[in-house]
């Protein structure tokens, strides 16, 4: 095997990975650094080390046949992992994430290279080398090749790839997952050495063996979307779930709020009266009264976003009429990407836990809330501290364990904050300093 000959299966091989990744990642993307940054790094750095390696294997190892199939597991082998880190530098996505497109992307290049073969085998090839001038049959024979590979990329695009970014956006646990696809990788190599170096001129074995091939790619594609499906059922019951905390929570701050404003307007009225009674001298005192009463509904919440400065204000009237200080900065722009039921839930939640955790404090100075929400190089940026007196223990998913007794009914709250933050890509994280605990979403 020459070096042009191995340059050749390394660009063909990429092309079409990369056809299959486009075919399964869904837009817009963000890129990982500036698009000008991105593109080159993603791009020269991997391939640069590619060809290095290459190279390297080509001249200081012996050339003989078993050599050259070595080579054509490494060379592959290489390659598999250069598109993984071009992925991974392009654009920013978990590198989960990158490993199961680029492995669903493989089993695409694979079935798409092991039908062409099995129907060349048919007798066609031998029929075209026979009957037509070799350089004629040659062309002939790798136009069919490529017609045969873009009907399969048709096929893996209408029955795979639609509903992989349909669901996509779930999680699911992905180790067992990327275990299996690295299981998948190897065997369907070995085997095709196997093929080149027994079966070459062993037709109907060589069948036998690609299609067994072709239905472990096709089981492991279906095994990747029956798990999305079950990771998108298991969502919907947890967020479920969490509506209807969030709701009982919101009717009970309602029920707060307006017996606390109720309150407030009945010493308003009688302040009023006092006032009336004085010939209508206002005193620093009644300034004071006023003043805060009015600041109730002029909070001066302008996110930029109507619904968010409702759920905002809603929350800052809970918060003063049970006694705390809560701040508010929150640029409402920032979720123009994202639905507005899920801003709704991240928020609610994020705010609601955050209320939860501050009533448990008896010290007064102690009851501080704090959120801010804005827009660096792209990303969304969520970030809310409070005071705490307890420490963190985190579920298998990620979310915090609840500490209410009854667990079973508890806990929605941090895994639908979990689920909205990966569902966009995006990675949160808890933390507990001097305490003081903070959370921060980066979307």
């Amino acid at each position: 095997m020459n070096l042009s000959m191995l340059f050749f299966m390394f660009g063909s091989f990429a092309v079409e990975m990369v056809v299959g990744i486009i075919m399964l990642l869904k837009h817009p993307l963000r890129f990982r650094f500036k698009p000008y940054i991105s593109i080159p790094v993603g791009l020269l750095i991997p391939a640069g080390v590619t060809l290095g390696i290459i190279f390297v294997l080509y001249y200081t190892c012996p050339k003989y046949y078993p050599w050259n199939e070595f080579v054509n597991i490494i060379t592959y082998t290489i390659s598999l992992v250069s598109i993984a880190m071009s992925l991974w530098l392009t654009y920013k996505l978990p590198l989960n994430r990158v490993i199961l497109v680029t492995a669903v992307a493989y089993t695409f290049q694979h079935m798409a290279y092991q039908l062409g073969i099995m129907i060349m085998d048919t007798g066609l090839n031998t029929a075209l080398y026979t009957n037509l001038n070799q350089n004629v049959a040659s062309i002939i024979s790798t136009i069919i090749s490529y017609v045969i590979k873009i009907g399969a990329y048709v096929l893996c695009y209408f029955f795979i790839a639609r509903y992989y970014k349909k669901y996509s956006k779930h999680i699911i646990p992905t180790v067992g997952i990327i275990a299996v696809a690295c299981l998948l990788y190897f065997v369907v190599n070995i085997a095709n050495t196997f093929i080149s170096l027994h079966l070459m001129w062993d037709p109907n074995a060589k069948a036998i063996l690609g299609a067994a091939l072709l239905v472990c790619c096709i089981l492991f594609d279906s095994l990747i979307i029956v798990g999305f499906r079950i990771a998108e059922r298991r969502e919907e019951n947890t967020i479920i779930q969490a509506t209807l905390d969030a709701r009982m929570k919101q009717y009970e701050m309602m029920e707060t709020n307006m017996s606390f404003l109720n309150m407030k307007f009945h010493d308003l009225r009688k302040e009023l009266k006092r006032i009336k009674k004085n010939n209508g001298q206002l005193t620093e005192e009644d300034f004071v009264l006023l003043d805060h009463v009015l600041s109730l509904y002029d909070s001066g919440v302008k996110t930029g976003n109507v619904n968010i400065d409702a759920l905002i204000q809603d929350k800052l009237i809970y918060c003063k009429s049970v006694g705390i200080e809560f701040t508010a900065l929150v640029d409402g722009g920032s979720f123009k990407d994202m639905t507005l039921a899920d801003v709704y839930f991240l928020l609610t939640n994020i705010i609601d836990n955050a209320i939860e955790a501050t009533q448990t404090i008896g010290d007064p100075d102690k009851r501080v809330i704090n959120l801010t929400v804005s827009t660096k190089q792209g990303t969304i940026v969520i970030e809310q501290t409070n005071f705490t007196d307890k420490k963190l223990s985190f579920n298998s998913d990620g979310s915090i364990k609840t500490t209410k007794k009854n667990s079973k009914f508890h806990g929605y709250g941090t895994k639908s904050i979990n689920y909205i933050v990966k569902k966009y890509d995006g990675v949160i994280d808890y933390n507990v300093s001097d305490g003081i605990f903070t959370l921060k979403i980066v979307i």
